[in-house]
């Protein structure tokens, strides 16, 4: 199992190569596509998708999972060099959506199991925690590396990140399925009672369900802060290379989170899961206000906190999910953050200035916080989730 640990912290640096972020928007305009239709398209097979391949992890195992999600990935990014028009791009964004689903909820639960397998709830919010530095370092390289790539021939930032799915599902092939509890072999005969069965374990179980809520918001805030940002951050006056410099730098600062969360006691862990957010929503109110270049240092400290607050988060939503729903119900979690995002970004886009977005998303983080932070409070400070 410790060998299957270190493999997935390579799996974690290859996934993180994510070449295309910031280059699709212009590569799709360039190839006459339309990218809105084309971002629709990635966010509806993503919505289409999320709960079915739960239940695939679930039934089929999380590395099958993972290796079909990264195989359709590369040929997604493979694919790029085909898109002609808005049809073909939609067609190639939403293979890759769906790609993200078979791969989302299976390699957090394969990560947590391993690492409870070998030293237990604590040892496995850390090794999440170090696994989430690792991919905030290798996300701050990647755009980086993207332009250098961008300039030499549109292409090669797809085929790169094709490349990097392909040397990550070799990582995968070489590891091994963690060892699960003796429950988990008893599943349900069908896909869809499987799939009612992590529906009856979320009814039963409040505290979890009202931290996947909790989740919901946090996750539909991080996204919207963080696309917004390519809009904001001119909006202050910062170059198109300045508002990278401070892309890199925030996933810096997020790696730098993901170091402190690792280090964490327990107590000390929950402190910082419960009253965090707080400050995160007081960060992004804080960026709604400023006018001045002083807003992009801001935030980047958000995003030093999110790498410090999310893996804390991430493990205790696992700690709370039994083993055999576990990719199931964390689906559930994506579904419910995608579709938030869906209603959001249009409802944003809508506003007559790019500032006052990030003043309703930090309020709105700062209300579910303290939804989530004061009940525990008044009961003398015993957690919400219990199980």
């Amino acid at each position: 199992m410790r060998r299957n640990l270190q493999r997935y912290y390579v799996y974690t640096v290859l996934s993180g190569l994510t070449f295309t972020w910031t280059t699709w928007f212009v590569f799709v305009t360039s190839r006459g596509g339309n990218p809105g239709w084309a971002e629709s398209a990635f966010h509806l097979a993503i919505l289409m998708g999320e709960v079915p391949t739960g239940v695939v992890a679930d039934l089929l195992g999380r590395r099958r999972s993972m290796l079909i999600g990264l195989v359709l990935g590369a040929a997604s990014f493979f694919g790029y060099a085909l898109i002609s028009d808005t049809l073909t791009a939609c067609l190639m964004l939403g293979l890759t959506g769906l790609s993200l689903t078979f791969i989302s909820g299976a390699d957090t639960a394969l990560l947590y199991e391993t690492a409870e397998a070998l030293g237990g709830e604590d040892f496995a919010r850390r090794a999440m925690a170090r696994a989430s530095a690792l991919q905030m370092i290798t996300l701050a390289a990647a755009p980086v590396i993207a332009g250098w790539l961008y300039e030499r021939h549109p292409v090669a930032p797809f085929w790169a990140h094709g490349a990097a799915s392909l040397l990550a599902a070799a990582v995968v092939w070489t590891m091994a399925e963690p060892s699960r509890p003796a429950a988990a072999a008893e599943r349900p005969a069908s896909p869809w009672s499987h799939t009612r069965a992590a529906l009856v374990c979320l009814r039963r179980r409040p505290g979890l369900l009202g931290l996947i809520a909790f989740a919901w918001v946090y996750e539909a805030v991080a996204s919207m802060s963080g696309q917004f940002g390519q809009v904001y951050l001119p909006a202050l006056g910062l170059s198109m290379f300045g508002a990278g410099v401070v892309f890199s730098a925030g996933r810096l600062l997020g790696a730098a989170g993901g170091w402190i969360a690792e280090r964490l006691t327990g107590t000390a862990a929950a402190r910082w899961l419960r009253w965090g957010p707080l400050g995160q929503a007081a960060l992004l109110m804080l960026a709604g206000l400023v006018r001045t270049a002083g807003g992009g240092a801001v935030l980047a400290l958000n995003e030093g906190l999110d790498g410090l607050v999310y893996p804390l988060l991430s493990a205790r939503i696992n700690q709370a999910i039994p083993s055999e729903q576990r990719a199931t119900i964390l689906s559930f979690q994506s579904l419910g953050s995608s579709l938030l995002i869906a209603a959001a970004f249009p409802a944003a886009a809508a506003l007559p200035s790019v500032f006052g977005v990030y003043v309703i998303v930090g309020g709105a983080l700062a209300a579910a916080a303290l939804l989530r932070a004061l009940p525990g409070r008044r009961a003398g400070g015993r957690t919400a989730e219990g199980r």
